[in-house]
């Protein structure tokens, strides 16, 4: 069955499988034997799976997605909702490479998927008996296990046990989604150290008229504030820093005479000009952020605060970032 539905997670998305998808699918499976030994088999040979795809896209009630990398912007596994019942369905095709971390978040999104898009109120799996590593992953999330199946797979003329968990609606909400997005959390953590290096949080940049006046209101809000007014003439604006305990550092930015960088913020009346993240590696954090459909807004150039490289990206939310080089 074609279908549009996706979804976009921290690290990973899912999206629709399409004919194109064949090699890669080919590929996965061939590539780790050990690790598909417990799935039903399929010819691996790159026309039959064509073939298979077009049957499949005849198909109702069937959601068949391929997992991304969003760091790596590449395909990494498989995975799909199918025979869909009274607002109950299975899922399966849970296939995904080597040395991937997408298992936590593939699920999560495809349970997403299940509840709020697809308003299912219960999504069962069945997982071979002897897949141990699985059937744990599946308790550990918050699943229930409904029955032992005798005999209930056949894989390469052997007989195993099917262990059938499921998860409600009700259960993801309350339970099973925390569970899983605190994993995922972690997991991208790791993931944006291994690929981009040091991104953390400096500084709130906050747009106004006269720092003097925007500085005194701070103050009442426990902020100190640094004894000197920089300037850029770079980026046309005056600013001064200020911090408080508990509460963010925040950046106090007004245009410099003539200048108008922050004239269309103030225009519109909105204080809160950007987030500013400090990282070790500023090409790698720039790119990233591009991955991520993020723009260029203003490219590298020397802060006059800093002395080091900073640049601008707008995110697909409208929200201006600034990277500040270590």
């Amino acid at each position: 069955m074609k279908h549009t539905l996706s979804a976009d997670g921290y690290c990973y998305k899912l999206r629709p499988v399409t004919i194109e998808d064949a090699e890669f699918i080919i590929n996965l499976r061939m590539n780790d034997t050990d690790r598909t030994k417990f799935i039903h088999p399929i010819p691996l040979d790159i026309d039959a799976e064509k073939n298979w795809l077009n049957r499949y896209f005849q198909r109702d009630n069937d959601y068949f997605f391929i997992i991304e990398d969003k760091m790596e912007q590449r395909p990494v596994g498989t995975i799909a909702i199918y025979d869909i019942e009274e607002e109950r369905g299975e899922w399966g095709r849970w296939v995904i490479e080597k040395g991937s971390m997408a298992s936590a978040e593939s699920v999560y999104l495809l349970y997403q998927i299940a509840f709020s898009k697809l308003h299912l109120e219960e999504l069962f799996c069945r997982t071979v008996e002897n897949n141990v590593a699985v059937t744990a992953f599946h308790s550990s999330s918050g699943l229930a296990t409904r029955a032992v199946l005798q005999n209930f797979f056949c894989l390469n003329g052997v007989s195993y046990n099917a262990v059938e968990q499921y998860v409600t609606k009700e259960n993801f909400i309350s339970t099973v989604s925390c569970k899983l997005e605190q994993h995922v959390r972690m997991i991208f953590q790791r993931m944006l150290r291994s690929h981009v290096g040091k991104f953390e949080f400096h500084h709130i940049g906050i747009a106004c008229t006269d720092i003097v006046r925007e500085e005194m209101a701070y103050r009442m809000l426990g902020y100190h504030f640094e004894l000197d007014t920089f300037t850029d003439e770079n980026q046309g604006i005056m600013g001064k820093f200020g911090e408080a305990n508990g509460q963010p550092r925040i950046e106090l930015l007004a245009n410099l005479e003539g200048q108008h960088t922050l004239t269309p913020y103030l225009q519109k009346g909105i204080k809160m000009y950007h987030y500013a993240y400090c990282v070790s590696d500023i090409e790698k954090a720039g790119k990233f952020l591009e991955k991520n459909r993020a723009k260029v807004m203003s490219p590298l150039k020397k802060s006059a605060y800093f002395e080091k490289r900073i640049c601008f990206y707008m995110l697909p939310n409208m929200l201006l970032v600034e990277l500040v080089e270590e």
